[in-house]
């Protein structure tokens, strides 16, 4: 090994990059840690305050009974049949022609400990309009009769709701009650209606309002025919999710406006409903808000991580090209030090971005670890002008690395170039460089004896 220094240090340096995996891993595992943390805070306002929030109906909910005659054997007879009378029980669903909701919702931020939790309450004002088909008979002789009729309507978490829903049928207020638990109904609130109303071809209006509270999602089922919702808050960093998208949505620092106009043909949301046959566990075709904080500082900090070895791996780069060209003389620990610096910047992005936000921590986190490097670095390279400079590349890796995380769509470009950057300034610096003498090998010298006399060396 003392023939080839080069190689050597090589790989004295890709050990240390071993030995720093270490404490990164370590550091990765802190930031899983503090995220579960995080998510049990979350979890815990939310069984306090209420869950997420997703609205479902109102559904017209009709319970009858078929009955009619049918022939069937005599036991014990041989040929012999009797006419017997069944009645069959069995539940008919309508779903609003349309249904216009209009919504309003306020944030408010909790805390838990260090931990901020975005809760909120909100405002639904729906108008809608039924109409009653007849059901009919499954046997040529059935009979129909009607039982009790419903509105039913489904809240996520009945805890969240700010007072009783308010529900007007043909103009007529109408009680809403926890759904009797007899009638095993699928959606846990229910007002029961004129049975009057169900006359042949006969339509029928609804005004809903529901004051709901929650913590990060509000959703809503399409079950209508034609279904609007609109809805206002002063958000500013709202999330669209689920099944379908706004059709139109304005977002600014003062809030966001969005609407949502979801057909039947368009979902399959009334068809999963009538499939679900008391199974709540099904999932049923939705469109959300997510308010969600836009800046993760623990999403944020775990991808600056992922780029801590390939951080680590150009500085080591640069520090021994440059320890080749200028003839600098950098001892492994010196190595291992800045190495740990580089490190420690990831647990102090982490630690202060609880307190100070994402933008200002990487600020005094990279300034810290650069101003320790630069004084390190005076005594190491004896002087500060090359400190500086090396410095100067530090600041440089620094800049590049928070445009690749709050830029995630560029994220690739930004690394790519970043590479492409660094080789084609080691290349540039190292052009002219003999890596034969360099290595300490003896290459050089075999060229030059079995060059022929007189070429140019």
């Amino acid at each position: 090994m003392n023939k080839h220094p080069l190689l050597s240090k090589l790989l004295v340096i890709f050990s240390l990059m071993l030995l720093l995996s270490i404490p990164l891993l370590m550091v990765f595992d802190v930031i899983q840690e503090r995220s579960a943390y995080r998510d049990e805070a979350a979890t815990e306002v939310a069984r306090a305050h209420a869950g997420a929030q997703t609205l479902t109906g109102p559904v017209l909910y009709v319970p009858y009974t078929e009955t009619y005659t049918r022939t069937a054997p005599v036991e014990g007879t041989r040929g012999e049949t009797r006419e017997e009378r069944v009645t069959q029980a069995h539940v008919a669903l309508r779903f609003p022609i349309r249904m216009d909701t209009r919504s309003e919702l306020m944030t408010q931020t909790r805390w838990r400990g260090i931990f901020p939790v975005t809760v909120y309450t909100s405002a639904h004002r729906s108008t809608g309009r039924f109409m009653w088909s007849p059901v009919e008979p499954q046997e040529k002789n059935g009979q129909i009769t009607l039982g009790q009729p419903r509105l039913i309507l489904g809240v996520s978490d009945l805890r969240g709701l700010l007072s009783v829903p308010e529900l007007t049928v043909a103009g007529q207020a109408v009680a809403m009650a926890p759904s009797p638990a007899a009638h095993k109904l699928p959606l846990p609130l229910a007002a029961p209606i004129d049975a009057a109303l169900l006359k042949a071809g006969a339509t029928f209006d609804i005004t809903l309002n529901v004051d709901l509270a929650g913590t990060g999602r509000m959703a809503w089922v399409p079950l209508a025919d034609e279904n609007t919702v609109s809805l206002r808050s002063p958000w500013p960093h709202p999330n669209f999710g689920g099944d379908f998208l706004p059709r139109t949505r304005s977002v600014s620092e003062q809030g966001f406006e969005a609407s949502w106009s979801v057909p039947s043909l368009s979902t399959q949301a009334q068809q999963q409903f009538a499939q679900q046959q008391g199974d709540r566990s099904r999932a049923l075709e939705s469109f959300s808000v997510l308010l969600d904080n836009p800046v993760d500082v623990y999403r944020m900090t775990e991808r600056a991580t992922k780029y801590a070895l390939m951080f680590i791996v150009l500085t080591f780069a640069a520090f021994f090209v440059l320890e080749i060209v200028k003839r600098w003389r950098i001892h492994p620990m010196q190595y291992l030090m800045i190495g740990a610096a580089l490190v420690l910047f990831f647990l102090l992005l982490l630690s202060l971005s609880e307190h100070l936000g994402f933008a200002w921590a990487y600020l005094l986190a990279s300034a810290a670890c650069i101003g320790l490097l630069a004084h390190y670095l005076r005594h190491v390279l004896g002087g500060w002008r090359p400190a500086l400079g090396m410095s100067g590349m530090l600041v440089a890796l620094y800049g590049v690395l928070y445009g690749i995380l709050v830029s995630e769509d560029n994220a690739l470009m930004m690394g790519s170039l970043l590479l492409f950057g660094v080789l084609a300034a080691i290349m540039v610096v190292t052009r002219k460089l003999d890596w034969y003498s360099v290595m300490g090998s003896s290459g050089s010298e075999t060229a030059s004896r079995d060059r022929p006399a007189g070429t140019p060396q």
